[in-house]
């Protein structure tokens, strides 16, 4: 059913009930008013006849009427009126002499059936005479039928009339939702730029500015999946050209340049591995993808999880100290939590001297927990601190890695309300911090 054809029915039927009952309460009114006005009139009848008959030879005993015998007045055959004695006899009346008189001398206002049909009757006395005034019910019903009618046709030329001013008018103020949709309709697919507001009515603004914002979303989307594409064509090229090139080499070779050339590519293939793979889990941190799995991890348990990936060898190189560390979870999912830890590790191990140990200090807080993560290598200038973060900035091309492992840290804090600083160690290196918020309580 559409929006115009559900208002209408909407509104149609608000204004049936309401005009129905406004127009059931006035027919009821308007009838009891009608009862009442023609009651009246057959007491005004009554008291007129009764008032010319006291002043009239009709009341003087031995009277010519009363010798003649009864007076017949022609009248209408809806209405009657009967003048009679105490003892019941005839004075004067406007019915056939033929018919049935009416008898009885109850006074005041009856129903009464005679001749088959049924009458409403009001009967009083005056001195010696009964009069009584009649009027037959099936006129008064159609007298009401005729006035309900009156009465009713205005109502059902207004609701009628209400409801095709109410279908134009609905259409009409309908008009800027059809020029949306046949702006939405005309728009290329590659179109995202937002709709204009201006002219646009107050009831349809918090729809517009919804639609752009679903826009601005979609075109940010489009811009992730052309940024990973564009990154992975880039990072992946030349270690596939180097793979390519040890395979090479290794079916031109024997012995151990063969196996050197092997393990080169090997080597390829890991760092390829770990560029998709970090490539991947950055796409899904910037498009607001769920790592929700329930787990929740404290802060010794993402320490330990993050070392558990480092070798050996590198342990031993890694001086750990842990000062009011809370039990309490941390509010990121464990697998980011560990990321985080270990590409900063990761990045102190590979640019500090093998023989330089790295610092890992971790402070807890009532609200979160600090990883201090301090190596001993060449450090960083202001500049290359502003740049650090930046996807795919490495201080030395030479280095081993791709330049996504702050990158990562980065947006994994952004995302989990969490906090990163980079600053020079006084005692020569780097100074990494890392803040992650407790679960509240």
């Amino acid at each position: 059913m559409s929006l115009r054809v559900r208002l209408l029915v909407v509104i149609g039927i608000a204004l049936a009930v309401l005009w129905s009952g406004a127009a059931a309460w006035m027919l009821r009114d308007l009838d009891r008013s009608l009862q009442t006005t023609l009651d009246e009139r057959l007491a005004m009848s009554a008291r007129m006849v009764s008032a010319l008959l006291t002043r009239s030879a009709l009341s003087e005993a031995g009277s010519p009427i009363r010798d003649r015998g009864s007076l017949i007045v022609p009248g209408n055959e809806a209405m009657a009126c009967q003048v009679r004695t105490l003892r019941g006899e005839i004075v004067a009346t406007t019915r056939d002499p033929a018919r049935t008189p009416w008898q009885g001398g109850d006074l005041g206002y009856q129903m009464v059936w005679l001749d088959g049909e049924r009458w409403r009757t009001y009967t009083l006395r005056a001195g010696n005479f009964y009069i009584t005034t009649a009027d037959r019910l099936d006129e008064r019903a159609l007298l009401r039928r005729r006035t309900a009618l009156a009465a009713g046709i205005p109502f059902l030329i207004a609701g009628f009339g209400g409801l095709a001013a109410l279908w134009v008018g609905v259409g009409r103020a309908l008009s800027p939702l059809r020029e949306l949709q046949r702006k939405l309709g005309n728009r290329r697919p590659d179109e995202l730029e937002p709709l204009q507001t201006q002219a646009v009515p107050p009831e349809l603004g918090p729809l517009v500015r919804s639609l752009n914002g679903l826009l601005d979303r979609v075109a940010q989307s489009i811009q992730r999946e052309r940024n990973f594409t564009n990154d992975a064509a880039h990072e992946l090229r030349t270690p596939l050209t180097a793979i390519d090139t040890h395979l090479q080499v290794a079916r031109l070779t024997q012995g151990e340049d063969a196996a050197r050339a092997l393990q080169d590519a090997a080597t390829g293939v890991a760092r390829m591995r770990s560029t998709l793979d970090q490539l991947l889990v950055l796409a899904r941190l910037e498009g607001r993808a769920s790592f929700e799995d329930g787990e929740r991890i404290t802060a010794r348990d993402a320490l330990d999880r993050a070392l558990a990936t480092q070798g050996a060898e590198f342990n031993e190189r890694l001086l750990i100290s842990m000062q009011d560390v809370r039990d309490r979870p941390l509010d990121i999912p464990a697998t980011m939590a560990v990321v985080a830890l270990r590409n900063l590790i990761d990045n102190a191990l590979k640019y500090s001297p093998m023989e330089e140990p790295v610092e890992i200090e971790v402070l807890g807080r009532d609200d979160v927990t600090i990883y201090r993560i301090r190596d001993r290598g060449a450090g960083m200038s202001d500049d290359e601190l502003a740049m650090a973060t930046q996807r795919f900035w490495r201080r030395e091309h030479g280095m081993a890695g791709v330049g996504l492992g702050l990158t990562l840290v980065k947006v994994i804090v952004e995302r989990f309300s969490g906090g990163i600083s980079l600053q020079r160690n006084p005692a020569g290196g780097l100074l990494a911090e890392l803040t992650l918020r407790h679960v509240r309580a």
